[in-house]
């Protein structure tokens, strides 16, 4: 590994405990919302407000559930390519960080599929609508150099802030605590991976030559808008699946939501602030006028 990266925030000392075990799976609950109305991608559409509750309730756990491939996605390719650089170093501290790193990731995604295996809800073949662009650089791009970390903050913020709007359900006592409380560990342990991702891309921007730094910030780009629309605004198979009949006739509806584009140009905010920042001039057509 490069000797530019930034120290991970993981600390050998602190124990690790497995997540699965601080959840009561008994407790799935699929009469319950998993994510507050107000955060769903249809939310005030009136072609939805006028569905029956138990419909508008089904799409906010597939809504979560895509959330949740889209993280198994993420984690995987991540644990990928965090093993690869274990496998690279002789290191053994360097090692020690990036197995712990593996092992949180490793968790979560454990989290979600058992979520998924205990109430049913789950997205056949979602791996064939994640945007090829992104998975072509988060495979290929180097470990130590600045695309990659730059689309690592990306890929972990976004999501993170999504989950956010479910915890800001707390005061819905209909919300499913089961879901609440999985987010939460997960947001947990996701707000120490993107602090270490933030200070390494900051490290690399701020070694790298100004050409380097369009090269990547142009690169950038390219993923980010598709990426956004991919977590954002759900493919048609989800509300094939929670609303049943043409899941095409709902997406529009979704991308024209202005509660939708409000809080998903609020979710991106920080982080093109972030990549401005360091040098990155990232666009996004998502982002608030």
């Amino acid at each position: 590994m490069s000797s530019v990266l930034a120290p991970s925030p993981h600390d050998a000392s602190v124990p690790y405990h497995d997540p699965l075990g601080k959840l009561n799976w008994e407790a799935v609950d699929r009469d319950a919302w998993w994510l507050p109305p107000e955060a769903l991608s249809l939310a005030g559409v009136p072609e939805f407000e006028a569905l029956p509750i138990a419909a508008r309730r089904r799409l906010s756990q597939y809504e979560l559930a895509h959330l949740l491939e889209t993280g198994l996605w993420l984690e995987s390719l991540f644990i990928s390519r965090l093993a690869a650089q274990s496998d690279a170093t002789d290191d053994i501290a360097v090692r020690r960080r990036l197995l712990q790193e593996i092992r949180e990731e490793a968790g979560h995604s454990l989290m979600f599929l058992e979520l998924m295996t205990r109430s049913g809800v789950a997205i056949p073949g979602a791996r064939a609508h994640r945007p090829r662009f992104a998975q072509l650089v988060g495979r290929l791009a180097p470990a130590d150099g600045l695309l990659f970390w730059a689309t690592v903050v990306a890929g972990e913020e976004l999501p993170h802030r999504m989950n956010r709007a479910l915890r800001r359900g707390v005061e819905d006592a209909t919300l499913s605590a089961v879901v609440y409380h999985m987010t939460g560990l997960h947001m947990h342990d996701e707000a120490h991976h993107i602090a270490h991702a933030r200070l390494t891309a900051e490290s690399l921007a701020a070694a790298a030559p100004a050409w380097r730094r369009r090269v990547a910030a142009a690169l950038v780009t390219r993923v980010f808008d598709p990426f956004v629309r991919h977590v954002c605004y759900p493919h048609a198979q989800v509300y094939a699946l929670a609303l049943g009949g043409a899941g095409e006739r709902w997406r529009p509806l979704a991308a024209a939501n202005p509660r939708r584009r409000a809080l998903v140009a609020e979710a991106i905010r920080p982080t093109l602030a972030f990549f401005e920042r360091i040098g990155l001039a990232v666009a996004s057509r998502h982002a608030a006028p």
